[in-house]
């Protein structure tokens, strides 16, 4: 799937999410990192906390490489099946990542979410 991945990000425009449930035991989530980061892509963030509210809802985390046209994002909490475990966490990265929108950070010392 690398050498995939690496022509998508070559000879297109598109662009491309990798996610997974943090405690998933078919795909552990640390393998996944290691596996994106091998892909060569220079981070344009480096590995975050993303949050559902923008404050104090934590998602799960993020890396994101090749100014923002490459994603691997991981959902705190979840198994294999992402929607099912955690809806409003998987409705709030797909939502972002459909309007390309910057995942809503971790604000530390924040008391009211922003929604």
């Amino acid at each position: 799937m690398m050498p995939f991945y690496r022509q998508v990000a070559s000879t297109t425009k598109l662009r491309m999410l990798v996610y997974n449930g943090d405690t998933d035991p078919d795909l552990n989530s640390f393998r996944a990192e290691n596996w994106t980061a091998a892909l060569g892509f220079k981070p344009t963030q480096p590995w975050r906390p993303w949050t559902v509210d923008g404050c104090l809802r934590m998602g799960g985390y993020v890396t994101r490489y090749e100014e923002q046209r490459f994603d691997f994002l991981t959902i705190r909490g979840s198994g294999h099946m992402v929607p099912e475990f955690k809806p409003a966490q998987a409705f709030e990265f797909l939502r972002a990542w459909l309007a390309d929108e910057d995942y809503k950070p971790y604000v530390k010392g924040c008391k009211q979410p922003n929604l």
